[in-house]
């Protein structure tokens, strides 16, 4: 048997071998699952950005619900610290000025029946101290402290010796709970006055405080 080839050659195939079978196979498998891979991944992904979507929205939607309690405490850190800064005010200022109120009650609280108050006068002066430093207890720093004091005189009623009746007197006021926390010590001198036959003698009373920064 004879075999005519009319085109010479040219238009018979190549027979197929296992090489060239195995790279057709790889040319076409990798794309394919390639694709396959980036499908799944596309799903994947679009699939967690539709929850995280709905999970931000449901923020959105708390943040929108407490958006005026947080103005609210906002402005009330501010009214807070308003307030605070007053309170330090007044508490500075407090802790410079000695409540006059409870000094007066002790007076008369003690004040012995045959004597009288014949004058009160609150006296204040700003003095340099030196104090050890806050920051180095070792070091020593100059401070302004008030320095006041509280004269009270007083006399008898009857012509005759009240030197006992003052000196118990003063012990009273150093010993009073209302004085002894804020009362240093208390000076007493005696002046006279009037004519020979009717002479009459007052006592003055210095009570000094306890130093304020």
């Amino acid at each position: 048997m004879h075999t005519i080839d009319l085109l010479r050659g040219e238009g018979v195939p190549a027979k197929a071998t296992l090489g060239t079978v195995a790279i057709v196979i790889v040319t076409v498998l990798v794309p394919l699952l390639a694709g396959a891979v980036m499908v799944d991944r596309y799903l994947h992904n679009r699939e967690t950005i539709a929850i995280q979507q709905e999970a931000i929205a449901h923020n959105q939607t708390t943040i929108d619900e407490f958006a005026g309690a947080v103005a609210w405490k906002k402005a009330k850190i501010k009214e807070q610290a308003v307030i605070t800064s007053k309170l330090a005010e007044v508490a500075s200022c407090v802790d410079g000025y000695i409540q006059w109120t409870p000094v007066l009650l002790a007076l008369v609280e003690h004040m012995p029946r045959d004597m009288i108050m014949s004058r009160v006068a609150a006296q204040s002066r700003v003095e340099k101290q030196r104090v050890p430093s806050p920051t180095d207890p070792n070091n020593m720093v100059n401070v302004n402290v008030a320095r006041r004091s509280l004269a009270v005189d007083v006399t008898g009623t009857e012509q005759r010796n009240y030197g006992s009746v003052v000196e118990a007197y003063t012990a009273d006021l150093k010993k009073s709970p209302r004085l002894a926390p804020i009362l240093q010590d208390i000076n007493v001198s005696q002046k006279r006055s009037g004519s020979a036959d009717d002479e009459t003698a007052t006592w003055t009373m210095n009570l000094i405080f306890k130093s304020q920064s």
